[in-house]
């Protein structure tokens, strides 16, 4: 349940904060939406190295559950989308009490694999492309390192602010807010379904 309060995010727009209660709605709906993005990113950029003429055959296109290629994505995908689920909590403690259940959900309990990804990407401090350009090396090195090195780093950078981007789209639509949502997917050029 989304409350209003008084602050705003613009002169028209006010802010509706998340309450406690609600973050078992908002957390399950997060985590499905990312779940479905991490398919995304690896069949969309597989695909479209594919219509270059890079032989992507011998590349699974699905992501295992458990794998470190799914650690890996799930960790970019908290670290791109977290502020912005605390923009929508008001109490710090609240938000800190959010963040934990969320990655305890995707598995990003302290000392996880999932986690250390997390810490790497949090030493990109932001910069989306230094943070995209990791990701691209480690999902390169965790899908064997296949030739041609360059092609699959520039798709699977390019790929990852993509997955940044609608990462954070869904995190704005879980916590209630379809007009960041769609002018966030406007900018990147994705039309809102449903």
């Amino acid at each position: 349940m989304l409350a209003h309060k008084g602050d705003t995010m613009g002169i028209f727009h006010k802010r509706k904060y998340i309450q406690n209660e609600a973050f078992v709605g908002v957390i399950s709906s997060i985590s499905r939406s990312l779940e479905a993005l991490r398919e995304e990113y690896m069949f969309g950029s597989l695909s479209q190295l594919k219509r270059e003429g890079v032989d992507v055959s011998r590349i699974s296109r699905n992501v295992a559950p458990g794998s470190e290629l799914e650690d890996a994505l799930k960790g970019f995908q908290l670290t791109s989308m977290i502020r912005i689920a605390w923009d929508y909590i008001k109490d710090p403690r609240d938000q800190l009490d959010f963040d934990r259940r969320l990655s305890s959900h995707l598995g990003a309990r302290e000392g996880s694999r999932t986690c250390n990804y997390r810490e790497k990407y949090i030493d990109c401090q932001g910069n989306i492309d230094a943070l995209s350009k990791s990701l691209a090396v480690d999902v390169h090195r965790l899908i064997g390192s296949p030739e041609p090195l360059n092609e699959f780093l520039i798709q699977f950078q390019a790929g990852a602010q993509i997955l940044a981007a609608l990462s954070q789209a869904e995190t704005y639509i879980a916590c209630g807010d379809d007009g960041m949502a769609r002018a966030l997917n406007k900018r990147i050029g994705v039309s809102m379904i449903g």
